[in-house]
């Protein structure tokens, strides 16, 4: 079935993503709230070229804010136009790496601005090249000039000009082509990090997933046939079906799309994910091992259409991510599967302890290395999530996160949202929970008392 009605049902989401775009957007003077994208990758130099059309808000209006700052160092900006005049941009060093565009004065008093970029992008992190393939991964600011923080939410329109015989992929729904330009547009603001493309010779399937009013599947390969293609996806639909129940909403998008690469890639982006094969190749000998769609899958809901608004939280991506890809497998494949994702957990764990650094799940400071942070974000974040349930009880816990996920869908959240969310479910104080797990010798405190959203 094509889900049509989750499109107009997203409609009424659009102000209320809006104002949580302009509270959470950090600290940038203008923000970004919709960037209109013309790209033509070349494959041979393995570059990018862009025009970019950004809408910018004022974040100050009372006070004139008289240059815009792009954060994206690694662009060759060269040219910014605002009405057709054009503007002077400069190189920034220093820990605010990135470009300065200098705005008139009539046009620094304005609370809304249009800005015109033209720019080149090199491959490298956020943008990989492969002989007939490209694809961005997380590291958007790398590709895209970036008017706000990679946590700021946007909408975006991309028209990528591509050879002939080649397919694409984008966030969001797929629109008509002009002439050769292939065209995508994402209405609902999703965080920077999760923007991108696609683009190269796919082959691809597409098919119903048979769960009403959520997308249509596809699934698209740089070197696997069709055949291969839904052997390898085939538990997606399932999957699917699983979590839209557990979030208690639909995913906003008409497709949601996985492409299979070369390698061991694992990234969410708004409205697909890209896998690696490495990741992904063993579902064929074990079906088991199906964990890598799980998880690509659950942050559609959870790290895409809600995301953390700092840092700090990303165990509210990552761990409540990784605690229903334990979830799926308990209810796909039984007790014993679920016992071995938490004893993956556990192991995740005592790596953080074993190097002395066992955080709360919102400490704001800096971690050692990848490997401890992700020990908090995504091995205690999950097991967080298990002294949850364990403690609310199923029906409890599962309502808790259905009202988290409902209440805040399309905004960006703190771990006193969720905190929020699930005390409105539960009978039993949560707060003793919250304050060891989460806060405890983190910065801040804990909101206080129960409250209902």
């Amino acid at each position: 079935m094509r889900a049509t009605e989750p499109g107009r049902i997203w409609r009424r989401y659009g102000m209320a993503c809006l104002l949580a775009l302009l509270a959470s957007a950090g600290r940038a003077d203008w923000l970004g709230q919709h960037y209109a994208l013309s790209l033509r990758p070349d494959f041979a130099r393995q570059t990018l070229e862009g025009e970019a059309q950004i809408e910018l808000t004022q974040q100050s209006p009372a006070q004139a804010q008289n240059s815009v700052q792009l954060r994206s160092p690694r662009l060759d900006i060269t040219a910014a136009r605002l009405a057709g005049q054009v503007l002077r941009l400069r190189r920034l060093d220093g820990p605010e790496d990135g470009w300065q565009i200098d705005l008139p004065a009539h046009a620094a008093k304005q609370s809304q601005l249009s800005l015109s970029i033209r720019y080149r992008a090199q491959a490298g992190e956020g943008l990989m090249f492969g002989p007939e393939h490209v694809y961005t991964a997380f590291h958007s600011c790398q590709w895209l000039p970036c008017a706000g923080t990679d946590l700021s939410r946007a909408s975006i329109q991309i028209s990528l000009e591509l050879p002939e015989g080649y397919d694409s992929l984008a966030s969001g729904r797929r629109m008509p082509s002009l002439g050769h330009a292939q065209r995508w547009q994402q209405d609902l603001p999703y965080p920077l990090y999760t923007l991108g493309f696609a683009a190269g010779r796919f082959s691809r399937v597409q098919m119903d997933s048979g769960v009403t009013g959520q997308p249509e599947l596809a699934f698209l390969g740089v070197s696997d046939d069709t055949e291969t293609l839904r052997a390898k996806f085939a538990p997606s639909a399932a999957m699917l079906a699983f979590f839209s129940e557990k979030a208690g909403i639909a995913l906003p998008q008409p497709v949601y799309s996985q492409l299979l690469l070369p390698g061991g890639a694992a990234q969410e982006a708004s409205s697909y994910a890209l896998i690696g094969r490495r990741m992904l190749d063993p579902i064929l000998e074990t079906p088991q091992e199906d964990w890598v769609i799980a998880h690509e899958m659950a942050h559609q809901w959870w790290g895409n259409l809600l995301s953390c608004a700092e840092w700090r939280d990303f165990w509210l991506n990552e761990g409540i991510t990784t605690f229903m890809t334990a979830a799926w497998k308990r209810h796909r494949w039984g007790e014993a599967a679920y016992q071995r994702e938490l004893g993956l957990m556990h192991r995740g764990m005592q790596r953080a302890r074993d190097a002395g650094f066992d955080r709360p799940l919102s400490w704001p400071g800096d971690y050692p290395s990848l490997s401890l942070k992700r020990a908090i974000h995504y091995s205690k974040g999950a097991l967080f999530m298990v002294a949850l349930l364990e403690h609310m009880g199923e029906q409890e816990f599962w309502a808790g996160l259905r009202h988290y996920t409902q209440v805040h869908a399309g905004r960006s959240v703190r771990a006193a949202d969720f905190q929020q969310a699930m005390q409105a479910q539960s009978r039993r104080d949560l707060a003793p929970l919250f304050q060891h797990w989460v806060y405890e010798n983190a910065a801040g405190s804990a909101p206080q008392g129960k409250v209902e959203r």
